[in-house]
C-alpha cells in the first residue's frame, strides 16, 4: 500500500489540503463530486511511478466554503494560483467529472505549467439532443445506481460510502455541487467556445455506458480540443476511477509516458 501524506498550502488566504504520494513526473488529480479517486486503486497505481497529488476542492469534504466560490471558473483560476504558489511545472493534469470540467476550464486559460491534460467523463458541455440522467433527484444511493454501470460495483460503493457518520459531509458536497452545477444545468455555455485554446496534449477517457454524460459527449470533447485522443472504457459508467481503476490508470500512465519521450 502506498504511503500518503497530507499537505496544506495557503493560496491567497485559503488553506488548501491535498494528499500526496510517490515520486517522478508530477500528476495532479482533480476529483469528481460524485465519486472520489483519492486514495483509491486508480491513484494508488499512478503513485507507484509518479508524484501524485489530489487536492480537496474548496467547499468539499469538510473543507470551508470560500466567499469567492461562485462557479467552476473560480475553481479553475484558484488551481492556477495553486500551481503558481507551488511553482509546479510539467504537471500532468487529470480531471474526473467535475474535476474534468475544472481542468478543461483551467487549460483554456493557461497551460504554461502543464505537460498534458486528461479528461475523464468530464462535465461542462451541453448537447441538447442527448438525454442525461438527473443527479439532483434522489439520494446518494439512487445517484450512484444511476451513474455506475455494474450493479454489483454500485452496491459495494454504496455500502462503503453511504453511511450515517458521513451524512454531514455528503450533504455539504451535494450543496456545493448544486451551487456550481444547478444553473445552468451541468454545463457552462461559454466553455465550449474556448476549447480550441487548449494547446497541451490531451487525452479524453470515457465510460461507454456513462448515463450522466453519454458517449456523444466524449466525441464532442475530442472534436473540440485540437489533437485530442479518445479512449473508451467498455462496460463502464460515469466513474471509471471507481468501476475500472486498473484500465484508467493504464491509459493515463501510457499517455504520460508518451509525453516524456523525446520528440
Amino acid at each position: 500500500m502506498t504511503e500518503w501524506s497530507t499537505s496544506v498550502a495557503d493560496i491567497k488566504g485559503y488553506e488548501l489540503r491535498a494528499i500526496e504520494s510517490g515520486a517522478g513526473a508530477p500528476v495532479m488529480v482533480l476529483d469528481d463530486a460524485l465519486g472520489s479517486a483519492g486514495k483509491g486503486a486508480f491513484v494508488e497505481t499512478l503513485a507507484r511511478d509518479h508524484a501524485v497529488m489530489v487536492p480537496v476542492h474548496p467547499g468539499f469534504d469538510g473543507s470551508p466554503m470560500p466567499s469567492w466560490l461562485d462557479n467552476v471558473s473560480d475553481l479553475a483560476n484558484f488551481y492556477l494560483d495553486f500551481l503558481d504558489a507551488r511553482n509546479l511545472r510539467g504537471v500532468h493534469l487529470v480531471g474526473c467529472g467535475l474535476g474534468g470540467w475544472i481542468a478543461a476550464d483551467l487549460a483554456t486559460r493557461n497551460t504554461s505549467r502543464l505537460a498534458s491534460l486528461t479528461l475523464v467523463c468530464a462535465g461542462g458541455l451541453a448537447l441538447r439532443s442527448v438525454p442525461q440522467c438527473d443527479i439532483f433527484m434522489g439520494g446518494d444511493d439512487d445517484v450512484l445506481r444511476k451513474i455506475i454501470h455494474d450493479p454489483d460495483v454500485a452496491a459495494k460503493v454504496i455500502a462503503e460510502t453511504v453511511k450515517p457518520d458521513s451524512e454531514d459531509v455528503r450533504l455539504q458536497n451535494q450543496q456545493v455541487a448544486a451551487s456550481l452545477m444547478w444553473q445552468p444545468r451541468l454545463h457552462d455555455p461559454d466553455l465550449i467556445k474556448w476549447l480550441h485554446r487548449i494547446d497541451t496534449p490531451t487525452l479524453v477517457v470515457w465510460g461507454d455506458n456513462d448515463t450522466l454524460y453519454p458517449r456523444p459527449y466524449a466525441d464532442a470533447w475530442r472534436d473540440r480540443i485540437p489533437g485530442a485522443r479518445l479512449e473508451i472504457v467498455a462496460s463502464c459508467g460515469h466513474l471509471p476511477q471507481v468501476e475500472n481503476p486498473a484500465e484508467l490508470s493504464r491509459l493515463v500512465a501510457k499517455f504520460i509516458a508518451e509525453r516524456r519521450l523525446p520528440a
